[in-house]
């Protein structure tokens, strides 16, 4: 039987490339989908106070609804969807923003990263930069979700909860999410010394 190659065509490469094409459609559907969830719920709002829907439209009536919202490590459950009141609901889209956004940066440099591996080039000049460019992406993500995290609790201590919110915010720290990000600065450079011996080897030659 014949072995499965790493690298080229026909590869392992060449199968998480067509994975990563099909990551990058979920992507930008999820992007599209929360687009329109944004617009909606500013529709519902400002359709509900200017009085051209009532609040039952939200509440369902007399049905108490419980759903949540979690990112990055705050998590908000709601008793009444009609209390999902704009300090609350701003935060967490933008968290999904910034995730899907991140992650949509993150797939196209790796779908170029696997190309040049389905090319049979793992040490072309250009890696080293898109490996570069996903640490940042993945750096910013975090970031953002203590920045995002830390918005949360101002706004409790600034607001308050209503009696039907239950707004948890948990340490946002992530060990994981660090060791992935030093792993990709070494491979950055890992991948950048390669390319420069490459080009010297055919310098040389």
């Amino acid at each position: 039987m014949k072995p499965f190659k790493a690298l080229g065509r026909g590869s392992v490469a060449s199968l998480i490339q067509v994975g990563l094409h099909l990551a990058w459609i979920a992507l930008w559907l999820a992007a599209g989908g929360l687009a329109l969830i944004f617009l909606a719920w500013i529709g519902v709002h400002l359709a509900i106070a200017n009085g051209l829907l009532s609040p039952d439209f939200v509440t369902a009536g007399d049905r108490k609804l419980e759903y949540f919202w979690t990112f990055g490590s705050a998590r908000i459950v709601f008793d009444n969807p009609n209390d999902f009141a704009w300090p609350y609901a701003i935060p967490a889209i933008l968290a999904a923003a910034v995730v899907i956004a991140g992650l949509l940066v993150v797939v196209a440099r790796l779908k170029k990263l696997f190309g040049n591996f389905a090319s049979g080039q793992p040490f072309s000049a250009d890696n080293a930069g898109h490996l570069r460019v996903i640490w940042i992406a993945l750096l910013v993500m975090e970031v953002s979700r203590y920045a995002i995290a830390a918005l949360m609790k101002l706004l409790v201590l600034a607001i308050g909860q209503p009696e039907d919110v239950n707004v948890i915010v948990a340490p946002p720290f992530s060990f994981s999410a660090w060791a992935a990000i030093l792993i990709l600065i070494v491979l950055a450079e890992v991948f950048r010394e390669g390319a420069r011996l490459r080009e010297d080897q055919e310098l040389t030659i």
